[in-house]
């Protein structure tokens, strides 16, 4: 089962369940994150600013980043929360829907 540290926000779920409902943390492309906010079990946040990052640096490596840093810290993150480019998103998906007919 996915670690449900790495699910979207109840909110962002109810509200398009149909793209959210099975989408996790290292199910989500990079290039749609804003943010990633990390809390750990000793008080410590990590705000982190993607785009900031995706500026400097391939999507690929920033990927790995993440994934690298959630595996470090796993046992003391207590929260995982991610701010998402949802225009982005749906105006991607409904290109790539438009292709398809």
């Amino acid at each position: 089962m996915p670690n449900p540290l790495f699910r979207p926000p109840e909110k962002l779920i109810q509200e398009w369940p149909e793209v959210f409902e099975d989408m996790y943390m290292n199910t989500m492309p990079v290039a749609y994150l804003k943010s990633v906010r990390l809390e750990f079990d000793n008080g410590r946040i990590w705000e982190i600013d993607i785009q900031e990052q995706l500026s400097k640096a391939n999507k690929d490596i920033i990927a790995e980043k993440l994934l690298d840093t959630f595996t470090e810290y796993q046992k003391e993150i207590t929260k995982v929360d991610f701010s998402i480019d949802i225009q982005r998103l749906k105006q991607d998906i409904t290109d790539e829907t438009k292709k398809l007919f």
